[in-house]
């Protein structure tokens, strides 16, 4: 079975040499071992479900900077039938329209001009752009979020971005003005054939918007949790500059973000050496030598810190369930899946179901012990003492929607970066 979900890329283990799937090194070394885990999005149909497991081993490469973890499983089986939809969190509208606001008082769009959104999910982003009758082309595999997009009126691919889908776009529409991809470089395994896939379609006036958190949260944040199957690459500037330079692209600035617990915007264009780089990206690149990012000894650390606070969150579990507590979870997210296939939840009694806002997630169940996926209604109806809140990353968010909810005699929680109680 596992053999026929291995697909041939750059970084496969066990077949020999681990290849860079950036800039196709060989000088990888062992960053954080988690083990072998489910998938995170894929949510079991029934309590008695068959759970498969596959490993999940952080590395970094010396060379270029690009953390990665093996592709294990092929990208069809992750993103073909896909749970998350980025219009059920309001934090994420407000970045998305804040940013089409940004991009077009700061750029001046032609009626030929258009904007590539890769993995445009259910069109929270692209929408934007209606009310300024810029014409817009959505690329989102998933076939049943793609629906949800194309019924709002926008034009979308359903397809993976690859060269020969840019050649395609290139063929029909010309080059973009702007192609934005947020969260989505880091969940392609042929990392390479996705930065060519750029640069084909890097016209004279083409900016290429790519966010991603940045590798660096991992170590200095302890967001661990953020490490899965389908994210198959974890960024760094230094690691975005090798790459595109690679194949014809500049990195020109790099912006930080507060979005998803800290990201990076990395603006790209076509590369011209008589353009140079704004300062922002000798600074983010020397901060990450400042907080020895690529350093081997501070991702042993990291690994010390990261079985310490499992074990931690294991026995306040454990205690909980001793006392009678009715610990619930909030927010059925690939971290949700991480954080618990990490530690030893083998007793379903311990996180009793977890509430989603997500009608494609609900009535589905998480591994490892099947907790189920349950309603905001259930939530309330089960009469919770404690809630953990898994996306920490929305967490203030959530956090004024369960106090709408509940007094104060519910305790709130997140287990980043270690258990603690939201007050």
């Amino acid at each position: 079975m596992v053999d026929e979900l291995l697909i041939s890329s750059p970084f496969i283990e066990g077949r020999g040499e681990v290849f860079c799937r950036g800039c196709l090194g060989v000088n990888l070394f062992s960053a954080l071992d988690l083990g072998d885990l489910p998938i995170a999005n894929e949510l079991l149909f029934s309590s008695e479900s068959d759970l498969e497991k596959f490993p999940l081993h952080l590395r970094i490469c010396n060379d270029c900077g690009l953390g990665q973890v093996a592709d294990v499983v092929t990208p069809e089986r992750i993103f073909r039938d896909y749970r998350y939809l980025s219009s059920l969190s309001t934090t994420f509208l407000k970045h998305a329209s804040d940013f089409v606001s940004q991009q077009v008082e700061s750029m001046t769009f032609l009626p030929s001009d258009w904007v590539l959104e890769i993995a445009s999910n259910d069109g929270y982003l692209l929408k934007n752009f209606i009310p300024y009758g810029i014409r817009t082309v959505g690329v989102e595999p998933a076939e049943n979020v793609a629906s949800v997009s194309q019924s709002l009126g926008i034009e979308t691919i359903s397809d993976f971005f690859s060269s020969k889908l840019a050649i395609d776009l290139l063929s029909e529409y010309g080059y973009p003005k702007l192609v934005i991809a947020n969260n989505v470089m880091a969940h392609v395994p042929d990392l390479s054939d996705f930065v060519k896939g750029l640069s084909i379609l890097a016209g004279p006036e083409t900016s290429f918007s790519i966010e991603n958190p940045s590798l660096a949260n991992i170590l200095l944040e302890m967001q661990f949790d953020t490490i899965y199957h389908e994210h198959y690459s974890y960024l760094s500037a230094t690691a975005v500059e090798k790459i595109c330079q690679l194949n014809g692209l500049q990195l020109f600035r790099v912006e930080e973000l507060s979005i998803h617990g800290g990201s990076n915007r990395y603006w790209l264009r076509k590369l011209n050496t008589l353009n140079s780089p704004e300062p922002s990206v000798s600074k983010v690149k020397t901060n990450e030598k400042v907080n020895r990012l690529f350093d081997v000894n501070e991702w042993v650390n990291l690994s010390s810190k990261v079985s310490n606070m499992l074990s931690e969150f294991q026995t306040w579990l454990n205690l909980g369930a001793g006392e009678g507590k009715r610990v619930y979870g909030y927010g059925a997210a690939a971290k949700a899946s991480t954080l618990l296939n990490s530690i030893n939840v083998e007793a379903s009694n311990l996180v009793l179901g977890i509430a989603d806002l997500s009608r494609e997630k609900q009535g589905r169940f998480m591994p490892p012990c099947a907790i189920e996926i349950i309603s905001l209604e259930q939530l309330v109806s089960a009469n919770p003492t404690d809630i953990i809140v898994f996306p920490w990353n929305i967490k203030t968010e959530i956090v004024d929607q369960l106090r709408s909810l509940f007094d104060r005699k519910v305790r709130l929680w997140c287990a980043i970066p270690n258990i603690h109680e939201v007050v």
